[in-house]
């Protein structure tokens, strides 16, 4: 069993960032949509706002990026000032605009993208863990404490996108057969019009 006071910093925070070739990639099959607004709900120091630079859509979007952490927030801040994409970047938690939005009824962007936090349920905040279950229970999906953040993260992102955008994450392998992701798998099934794309030992999830 592991204990909370053995893991690291960064697995504490779910903070894998995403190769500069692999959000390029992403973020010219979500691009190919031609979205007015492209979310990412975890940022860190923007990565996809380079993507967005590399692939020539940085004027032809708004970017909006959500982080915990202010250092991050800000290097993601001065990436898309220094590169001329046009953005909006908020440090606060996802879940929470996500929370608003789905209570509001309304659905906010063309498109999503990113790498979502993997961290453990049992390692999350107590208000993280209240806020996940939120987000099951909104759409009436089975909630288990087995989960980890990035299924919320993933079924909140769904459920912000209009109809008829992209979504292009990255997702760990286990999407496909673990126990706690099965309400994810059912809720794309019903959701998605697309199967997602896999590699070996990584998740590309394509939908739209």
């Amino acid at each position: 069993m592991n204990f909370i006071e053995n893991e690291s910093e960064q697995k504490l925070r779910g903070g894998y960032y995403t190769p500069e070739d692999l959000a390029t990639y992403i973020t010219k099959w979500v691009a190919n949509s031609s979205p007015k607004s492209i979310l990412e709900p975890s940022c860190g120091d923007g990565v996809f706002i380079k993507a967005i630079h590399n692939i020539g859509y940085g004027k032809k979007s708004h970017f909006y990026g959500f982080e915990l952490l202010d250092s991050e927030a800000n290097k993601a801040k001065e990436r898309a000032d220094e590169l001329k994409v046009k953005s909006t970047i908020k440090c606060i938690d996802f879940l929470d605009h996500a929370i608003q939005v789905m209570s509001s009824g309304k659905t906010e962007y063309d498109a999503v993208v990113g790498n979502p936090p993997f961290i453990r349920y049992q390692y999350l905040p107590k208000e993280s863990q209240e806020k996940s279950e939120i987000i099951f229970k909104s759409e009436h999906l089975k909630f288990t404490k087995h989960t980890n953040a990035w299924v919320p993260f993933v079924i909140a992102a769904i459920k912000v996108l209009k109809p008829g955008g992209r979504l292009g994450m990255i997702l760990p392998a286990e999407i496909i057969h673990v126990m706690h992701a099965q309400s994810l798998r059912t809720y794309l099934g019903e959701q998605c019009s697309k199967l997602p794309e896999l590699c070996s030992n990584r998740t590309k999830l394509f939908l739209s």
